[in-house]
């Protein structure tokens, strides 16, 4: 076997994926699920407040100055909205955006 073959080789070997552990494929779905967790609540409380105000989408839309499509994705779970976006929201339904994290322990 000459140089070349064997670099071919060891190109193979370098360029071969690390197998997933089984943990390691618990964590990313319960990542997943806790994300879709957030955005479930995150779109519970923008219609929260469009209720609370007797707001519609549309009234939040020319409020906010945002587009209905964008709104509607976070309403619907399909964007992660940044902070920015929560506090424009937030500002403009007269709320105050709060953010908290929750200790875990002791949850299973």
């Amino acid at each position: 076997m000459n140089n070349k073959e064997m670099d071919l080789i060891f190109d193979q070997i370098n360029n071969l994926k690390k197998p997933t552990l089984k943990s390691e494929e618990n964590h990313i779905e319960n990542s997943s699920d806790n994300l879709h967790e957030v955005l479930n609540e995150v779109s519970a409380e923008i219609q929260r407040v469009l209720d609370e105000n007797d707001l519609t989408q549309e009234d939040l839309c020319r409020i906010t100055k945002m587009s209905q499509s964008n709104i509607s994705k976070i309403q619907n779970g399909r964007v992660v909205p940044k902070i920015e976006t929560l506090q424009k929201i937030a500002s403009a339904t007269h709320n105050r955006l709060v953010i908290c994290f929750e200790n875990l322990e002791g949850d299973e």
